[in-house]
């Protein structure tokens, strides 16, 4: 089987307790901008448990005196799940969906047809509580299925304008375990596009999963002191520059754009140390600005490459072949310090290793500027 069409879906997740904090502990201050066409405060209180869902599903609590979720790289008391697209298909996010019996939360900035909206219609025509925030800069697109999901009985809202874009793809279910993606909910989409979807059953990942949807969708602003999660526009954008600062000997990075001032010098800096860089961006036919990241990059003496089939929608980075990061968050200004973004730093060892092996093969196969 070729390492782009490995499924990560762990059967025997690792989890690697040993692995130090190097990151920041807390908090910093800090969409797709160019994205395809549409062919394509106060401290958030504890919400009410939705209580236990379907056996099997609800998180571990962390150990006694466990060490705080609050920085990226806290071990999980319950490892992740990872999945390779366009392979895996809507697989991921329906087997998660299925188990739904109380509640259901998702923020998204393009819905599309497909197994999913089918899915969240079926749930709440069922009881199931479903709320959904759509991104309302895509409104001619998402409009459509807002009015599906709202007669299906769901409650729709768009997005808080205080946001450039609603970019983030995150599902929670049951309050138990999520589902956060670098792609959209569109079938046709995922058919196309190479992305990566992380399957979080953390107990403390959730919990602050529930609490940031439940702050956005009452305009609200969530309490982000303590999480590992990167989020923007409040902690991602430093959490991204640290990670690509740590590395020593190697940084594969595929991205769907390079726009960020901050993020090229971070690549720059870490190849004037001697560390191998190699970045894989979206075909700049589809992504113009792609032409000038590269022109940047090779005046660094940084090889970039961009692969048009499957196309590359992800935002991915693996340093030095033992840590990497997945997510909404594209390496832009605008993503990283204008948006709702939610992305995460993975650890365990086979995830890792399946991620940088498929970003290898696409590496291999991509064209060179």
């Amino acid at each position: 089987m070729k390492p782009s069409s490995l499924r990560l879906h762990l059967l025997a997740p690792v989890v690697v307790a040993s692995l130090a904090c190097t990151l920041p502990a807390c908090t910093s201050q800090a969409p797709d901008a160019n994205v395809p066409p549409a062919t394509e405060g106060p401290v958030v209180e504890q919400p009410t448990p939705d209580g236990p869902g379907v056996p099997g599903t609800e998180p571990t609590p962390p150990p006694v005196g466990a060490t705080p979720a609050c920085s990226p790289l806290v071990p999980r008391t319950t490892p992740l799940e990872v999945w390779v697209l366009p392979d895996a298909g809507a697989t991921p996010f329906v087997s998660v969906l299925a188990r739904a019996a109380k509640t259901i939360r998702v923020m998204v900035y393009e819905i599309g047809t497909g197994p999913i909206i089918d899915t969240l219609e079926a749930k709440a025509r069922a009881g199931v509580k479903v709320q959904i925030i759509l991104d309302v800069a895509q409104k001619n697109t998402n409009q459509k299925y807002m009015d599906r999901l709202l007669a299906a009985g769901a409650e729709v809202i768009w997005s808080d304008t205080k946001f450039q874009f609603m970019h983030a793809k995150v599902l929670i279910v049951d309050a138990a375990e999520a589902v956060i993606s670098t792609g959209n909910y569109a079938a046709f989409r995922m058919t196309m596009e190479r992305n990566f979807v992380v399957r979080d059953a953390d107990a403390a990942d959730v919990d602050v999963l529930v609490k940031l949807f439940d702050a956005d969708f009452a305009r609200k602003d969530p309490d982000l002191t303590c999480t590992r999660l990167l989020v923007s526009p409040v902690n991602a954008k430093q959490r991204l520059l640290d990670f690509i600062a740590s590395a020593k000997s190697d940084l594969l990075v595929e991205s769907m754009q390079l726009a960020d001032n901050d993020v090229r010098d971070a690549l720059a800096a870490r190849k004037a140390a001697g560390v191998t860089v190699r970045v894989l961006l979206a075909d700049p036919g589809w992504i113009t600005a792609n032409a000038d990241a590269a022109a940047f990059l090779s005046a660094h003496g940084i090889e970039a490459r961009h692969m048009k089939s499957p196309g590359v929608h992800v935002k991915a980075v693996v340093v030095d072949g033992n840590l990497a990061y997945a997510g909404s968050i594209n390496l832009s200004w605008t993503s990283l310090t204008k948006n709702r973004e939610v992305g995460l730093l993975i650890t365990e060892p086979s995830n890792v290793t399946a991620m940088h092996s498929t970003m290898t093969a696409d590496w291999l196969t991509a064209t060179t500027f």
